[in-house]
């Protein structure tokens, strides 16, 4: 029998998550479930990619500039690299303000309903953020979320626990 290939693989995963939402959803005790047992885990993911980001880049351009033979094409090197910085950088600006100015959220929202939700919303917001942020920093598997700086220099400096 043939291995299934690791983007049929990733692809199904993706498939199979988008799935689960939708079941999730129509229970009651979904949302609450997922945000409390699969949630941390996604924020465990991006911890630990951050976490090894940084110093992967960085013993990369050590280790690239260390096998340079000729020191005179470091400079050219490096203009090329905050040239191609700068390209895709408003290239993703330009996209992320392109398809701002298309779809126009919310203008979809008419002038009365607007008035209404900031009348009915704006005596207890307050309230609401503060019982969100509490929200946030509680969860059954909240540990093991902190176990995974996202940061690794941070992580190594700071003696307090950093609450998000």
């Amino acid at each position: 029998m043939r291995k299934l290939e690791l983007h049929w693989k990733i692809l199904i995963g993706m498939f199979l998550g988008v799935l689960f939402a939708f079941i999730m959803v129509n229970f009651s005790w979904g949302p609450e479930f997922v945000s409390d047992f699969i949630k941390p885990f996604g924020t465990i993911f991006i911890n630990a990619l951050k976490l090894i980001a940084v110093p992967l880049i960085l013993a990369s351009l050590i280790k690239g500039i260390s096998d340079l033979k000729d020191i005179s094409k470091l400079s050219k090197m490096g203009g090329r690299t905050i040239g191609i910085y700068i390209l895709t950088t408003v290239i993703a600006v330009t996209i992320g303000l392109g398809i701002v100015n298309i779809i126009k959220p919310g203008n979809s929202i008419s002038e009365a309903t607007r008035l209404e939700l900031v009348e009915n919303y704006s005596g207890d917001a307050n309230e609401k953020i503060m019982a969100a942020a509490k929200q946030q920093e509680s969860g059954p598997l909240q540990a093991l979320v902190d176990l995974v700086p996202s940061n690794i220099f941070k992580a190594a400096s700071d003696n307090g626990i950093c609450y998000k």
